[in-house]
């Protein structure tokens, strides 16, 4: 994880929550955070990932604005997981469009449904693009079903790997080692499936 502004503000809102400690028992990040002195980019990247944003701890905070420390853990965490996002996210050319992905699957959308369009007039006569279809396998009469498979699946395939190449890079920069290690695996696999930093109470470490 880079050195930006966002991570030296992380890193400053989290000495003075250390020193505090008054949110400890909210979630999980005050209790994994009490476990360090220092706090490293990548430590800041993990706990803003542990950050669901529920604000318990903006409300609770006595050193949130107007006060002159301008605590906001909640603000903080959420713009240091958007450049998380980026940082880790593959291929990494794409990571610059990120905080514009609205805009990319809008145009991406509008261009393959003029393709797909397009392409079944080209590919067939007026008549079949126009006419009805009845039967068996009429549905597929202007677009085949290996078309539609060979797409759907190429697109999962892909969402597939860039989210493991991206969890791999996280897993990694966070001090997580090499994934057969299966300890850490297999408790951060039963955290997410039972939801247990979403118990409160300090459970999470």
């Amino acid at each position: 994880m880079r050195t930006t502004e966002t991570v030296k503000e992380a890193r400053r809102v989290m000495t003075v929550c250390n020193a505090c400690r008054y949110c400890e028992g909210f979630c999980a990040v005050f209790p994994a955070m009490e476990l360090r002195r220092v706090f490293s980019n990548a430590d800041l990247s993990y706990l803003a990932n542990l950050c669901h944003g529920c604000r318990d701890c903006y409300y609770a905070c006595p050193y949130t604005p107007p006060h002159e420390f301008g605590i906001n853990v909640p603000r903080t965490f959420a713009e240091l997981r958007m450049e998380s996002y980026a940082e880790y996210s593959w291929p990494g050319p794409m990571a610059r469009m990120f905080r514009r992905n609205g805009l990319l699957v809008s145009l991406v959308t509008a261009l393959s449904i003029t393709l797909v369009l397009v392409g079944s007039m080209v590919w067939h006569r007026p008549h079949d693009f126009y006419g009805v279809h009845l039967g068996p396998g009429a549905f597929y009469a202007l677009i085949p079903s290996w078309i539609m498979l060979s797409v759907a699946g190429g697109t999962f395939g892909f969402a597939l790997l860039a989210l493991s190449v991206g969890a791999a890079r996280f897993w990694r920069d966070a001090g997580g080692g090499v994934f057969w290690r299966p300890r850490p695996l297999l408790r951060a696999l039963g955290d997410i499936l039972t939801l247990r930093n979403l118990g409160g109470g300090g459970q999470g470490v």
